[in-house]
């Protein structure tokens, strides 16, 4: 066993054998999750009878271009439709202009400095497009810099997205708003344009990133929610790209560093293999299951709520 702080969380990681013959109770207020890498897909029973969740360590979030606009909002919701229309209306009332830019230094620069900024607000921020910059700008040919400037010219939100012509795919890999236009959903409008410019670009699927798969630590659970409105459906990132992560398996017995509620998408019950469905396990110490309306998705199988208890509780 070895606990470790992964970007302000206690985790413990172990193997299974230790896992099914510890009773983690005792490491409660200690740690928030015990964590297994890669544990065997024979042991996953094992494993989910002793409350283990075997999951994939992070999510793509993906959906299809579509033919064209009107095909892609058909699969919306009439409200976020409803959504989407608000945004760009309020994009034009600000004076904002859109557009592709070649994607240099000084605008990777500029974003980043945004970027940076946003990730600042977070309280498990982290930030993983400084660690990209020289990546990036190796092969900036390959990126699309789809920039929102206002009246004076500022940058006031940008997505930067990889073309993977090789996987049929443009990959929304980094993406910030300042905070004004956080509030007037710049975002939907960034997104829904760059779903445009793929189909321009001849590319059937777009990315809207990988998260890591415990809701409520890096990611939260309200983006969740957005990305799974605006038509993105979160897969195990090895199914897009065999290389791309791995499966683990999470006890979660504690949220001092984590939100209230927390989650994770686990493997669904009915299929041992990363092949399964994915299901919602939501962990809170609210005595009454929260709302989870918001979690609620078309590639979602189901919802466990796991009551934990208040900390100092036996």
């Amino acid at each position: 066993m070895e606990s470790k702080d992964v970007v302000g969380v206690p985790v413990m990681f172990t193997d299974v054998d230790e896992a099914l013959k510890t009773d983690w109770t005792q490491h409660r207020g200690q740690v928030d999750v015990v964590r297994i890498s890669a544990p065997p897909v024979e042991r996953w029973s094992d494993l989910r009878a002793a409350g283990f969740r075997p999951k994939p360590d992070r999510v793509t979030w993906i959906a299809p271009a579509g033919a064209d606009e009107e095909t892609f909002f058909a699969r919306l919701t009439w409200k976020e439709r409803q959504n989407i229309r608000i945004a760009r209306r309020r994009t034009v009332e600000d004076g904002l202009r859109l557009r592709v830019d070649p994607l240099g230094e000084q605008l990777l620069d500029t974003f980043l400095e945004l970027y940076e900024n946003r990730v600042s607000e977070m309280r498990h921020g982290l930030l993983a497009a400084v660690g990209q910059r020289d990546v990036i700008l190796a092969e900036p040919d390959r990126w699309q810099a789809l920039c929102a400037y206002d009246a004076d010219g500022t940058l006031v939100g940008c997505c930067l997205g990889l073309e993977c012509p090789e996987e049929d795919l443009v990959r929304i890999r980094f993406s910030a708003v300042d905070p004004r236009r956080r509030r007037s959903s710049l975002a939907r409008v960034l997104y829904v344009e760059a779903m445009a410019l793929a189909r321009e670009r001849g590319l059937s699927r777009v990315s809207l990133g990988n998260d890591p798969n415990l809701y409520g630590h890096i990611a939260k659970p309200g983006l969740f929610g957005f990305k799974a409105r605006l038509g993105f459906e979160a897969v195990a990132s090895t199914t897009v790209n065999p290389d791309d992560g791995e499966d683990q398996a999470d006890l979660v017995i504690g949220l001092s560093a984590l939100d209230d509620p927390s989650f994770l998408l686990s493997y669904e019950d009915s299929h041992d293999g990363p092949e399964a469905g994915l299901h919602i396990d939501l962990f809170t110490h609210d005595g009454t299951p929260p709302d989870v309306r918001g979690y609620r998705a078309p590639f979602v199988g189901g919802i466990t709520t796991h009551h934990l208890p208040e900390p100092g509780t036996p």
